[in-house]
């Protein structure tokens, strides 16, 4: 078997020389000539499909350098504020008497709220005033004294009087302020919450009554990042959403932010204020705070133009078809753009596709470029192989072949003779 094996291999072998130095069985010497210049004109080819080690020009993609501005987009998170918030609480003790409020009702500063037992305040300011107008009358009797000339009263009896006439208007005052106070009112106006005041029920002092809260406008704190410390403004508009009230985006406005840098977190504390006319929005939720801020024009190329290496950030300018590397810095990227700080200018060529077949001042061309010789390559290839062919039509054989012929022809002499 092995025997076999080595004989059918070695068939194979001389078959595969014969072939290559005669050609195929029938085949003529103008189609082998024709044969090899086709090949040899595949072979010069230019651009990337000629042999290894061409020097034709890179083939590559190129775009321009567009100058424009951007906006830089910070995200954060924030929990809303209301105006105010008071919670309500009694200042004085007694017996509740009457409550004027329900839950979730909309109040006004100075409505009252909540009527303690006044009677004992009530008593109190009767007997002020009652000592008031006693007081007055000594003082108006002791005057009348005085002026006329009787020598009764003295100047001091009538300091005194005038002294107790003050006494007793402070008495009113106290009396008239301890009868106020049994009658509860809000300080602010807002919204009130829910009380579990009810009349009869006797309040101690500083027992908490009810909150109210004015929501009429919120506050929104939160943080940016310290690259946005020197872009916020008081007066920016930033966009505001919840999960609270999906579908919906609302506008606010920075009323202030600090003036320092969190050592821990490198963030900026800011805070916005939005209207919340229609009291949609609640104290306490959760909004998403979107800013968006244009800075100043700077070139932009796609993001394919860049390149790394160990001095950093780069790109291939063109000029006069040949390439060389100008180093920049990204300020920005959005989705596959970026905007650079480098000195490039509008309409200058960069790079964007084949930036991994780039050397410094190495020729450069786009397919666009190369499409005008690859067209005229086969043409001339087609027209060399059709002059070799004529060419071998009209020259004689090769020896071999011409040997091989006239053998014949001596044998037969050789018989003849």
């Amino acid at each position: 078997m092995k025997r076999i094996l080595s004989l059918l291999l070695g068939v194979a072998i001389v078959a595969a020389a014969w072939i290559y130095t005669f050609g195929m069985p029938g085949e003529t010497d103008a189609e082998r000539v024709a044969g090899a210049g086709s090949q040899q004109a595949a072979g010069a080819r230019p651009g990337g499909g000629g042999p290894r080690g061409g020097g034709g020009p890179t083939v590559v993609t190129l775009a321009d350098v567009e100058v424009s501005p951007f906006v830089d987009t910070f995200r954060s998170v924030g929990t809303a504020k209301a105006k105010a918030n008071v919670r309500v609480e009694s200042e004085v003790s007694g017996q509740v008497r009457q409550v004027h409020f329900g839950a979730n009702e909309e109040v006004a500063a100075g409505d009252p709220l909540v009527s303690l037992d006044d009677r004992v305040e009530q008593i109190a300011l009767r007997s002020a005033m009652a000592s008031l107008s006693e007081a007055r009358s000594t003082l108006e009797r002791y005057t009348t004294l005085r002026q006329s000339n009787s020598g009764v009263v003295s100047a001091v009896a009538e300091t005194e009087a005038s002294t107790q006439v003050e006494i007793a208007e402070a008495n009113l005052a106290r009396a008239e302020y301890d009868l106020e106070q049994k009658t509860i009112r809000a300080p602010i106006s807002g919204m009130l919450g829910l009380t579990d005041v009810e009349p009869g029920a006797f309040l101690a002092a500083g027992t908490p009554i009810v909150t109210i809260t004015d929501q009429s406008v919120l506050s929104i704190e939160f943080g940016l990042p310290d690259r946005a410390a020197g872009i916020v403004e008081v007066g920016q508009t930033v966009r505001l959403t919840t999960g609270s009230l999906p579908g919906r985006v609302f506008q606010g406005v920075i009323e202030g932010f600090d003036r320092q840098i969190d050592s821990t977190t490198r963030t900026v504390k800011v805070r916005a204020r939005v209207e919340n006319p229609d009291g949609y929005m609640l104290p306490g939720m959760i909004f998403n705070v979107i800013l968006d801020t244009q800075n100043e024009p700077l070139p932009s190329v796609s993001a394919n133009a860049i390149t790394w290496g160990r001095d950093g950030a780069s790109v291939w300018v063109v000029e006069n078809g040949v390439a060389r590397s100008q180093s920049v810095a990204i300020r920005h990227r959005s989705e596959d753009r970026v905007w650079l700080d480098a000195e490039l200018v509008p309409g200058q060529q960069i790079v964007v596709e084949g930036v991994q077949k780039m050397r410094e001042g190495a020729e450069v061309g786009t397919a666009a470029d190369m499409a005008a010789p690859r067209r005229e390559a086969p043409a001339g290839s087609a027209g060399e192989a059709e002059a070799g062919a004529a060419s071998a039509a009209e020259s004689p054989r090769p020896a071999r072949v011409a040997s091989a012929e006239a053998a014949p022809g001596a044998s037969a002499e050789g018989s003849a003779n």
